[in-house]
């Protein structure tokens, strides 16, 4: 039997001499991607691909669409509205997501599960920044940027005489720095129209610019763990397991991390930035994927109006 594999789905009519096939298994992914666990995501797919198998040979991409988001609707209305908005994503991209806090809470780690979920390709570091930074830059010139951010007030000036403590000062006058190579690739990644994640420890709410804060496509989130011996802990596992990292440095400024922690929390707070606590990684993913699609929802109302 010579049938070709593709005539075995459900031919799609997607533009006016377009075709591609419906799949199962893109259509599970497009679930993940608006905030439907595994199972669910797997389930209205099996649904969908059997309600499909009954229809004709072409069927159009509205038509498709309509059978995939009534299934959804018997769910959850609020996936089933935002898989709508999924399928017309060039009406909400960009979306540029900051995700701030400080070592050792699992930001790179919720960085990459977000950007499967969003299929995102483009992560963005600011530790690889500074490190972009420091290859340029002197040590003399800038000392403070070649240090670690809760180690950078042992380079401050001696004009600086702070009333804060001394390592929130340091991590300030770090972060100023690396906060202009942050802003330039978020007007890039806008620019381009590039849905992006930057994540970090230099993403301080009140040194960044208002107007990038403000722009509807930039959202902002401040990654936190509430727990101090799970911080610990996590660190020192970190440490073990990347050895050249350094986590004995980690561990001997802990109580500055910490401290670092608060003072991002109290600067996230009076500017509105929404915050997720991260000792449960299911429960801080679901709660981000709250805040962005709530987001796009508004980007897509907006656009409306």
């Amino acid at each position: 039997m010579n049938e070709n594999h593709s005539e075995r789905f459900l031919r799609i009519k997607s533009q006016q001499d377009k075709y591609e096939y419906f799949s199962k298994g893109i259509l599970a992914q497009s679930l993940f991607s608006i905030g439907m666990n595994t199972n669910q995501a797997q389930e209205i797919a099996n649904k969908v691909a059997e309600k499909v198998s009954t229809l004709s040979e072409t069927q159009t991409k509205k038509k498709l669409v309509q059978i995939i988001t009534s299934a959804i609707e018997k769910v959850d209305k609020k996936l089933a509205e935002r898989y709508v908005v999924f399928e017309r994503n060039k009406e909400y991209k960009p979306i540029i997501i900051l995700l701030a806090g400080v070592p050792g809470i699992g930001k790179s780690t919720l960085a990459a599960n977000l950007s499967e979920r969003l299929e995102i390709t483009n992560i963005i570091g600011t530790d690889m920044i500074r490190e972009i930074l420091r290859q340029t830059i002197s040590t003399k010139l800038i000392p403070e940027i070649h240090s670690s951010s809760y180690e950078a007030y042992k380079y401050l000036k001696p004009t600086l005489n702070p009333i804060l403590r001394q390592s929130i000062v340091g991590y300030e006058e770090q972060s100023r720095h690396i906060i202009v190579g942050v802003e330039a690739a978020i007007q890039s990644a806008l620019y381009s129209r590039e849905t992006t994640i930057i994540e970090g420890v230099h993403l301080a709410p009140n040194i960044l610019n208002p107007e990038i804060l403000n722009d509807p496509h930039v959202i902002m989130i401040l990654l936190y763990l509430e727990n101090e011996e799970e911080h610990s802990r996590r660190i020192k596992s970190r440490g073990s397991k990347i050895e050249q990292r350094g986590s004995s440095r980690y561990i001997e400024a802990f109580s500055e991390i910490r401290k670092i922690q608060t003072y991002l929390v109290e600067e996230a707070t009076k500017a509105k930035i929404p915050m997720v606590e991260t000792s449960e990684s299911s429960k801080a993913i679901s709660q981000m994927m709250d805040t962005i699609w709530d987001r796009i929802l508004t980007l897509k109302e907006k656009r409306k109006d």
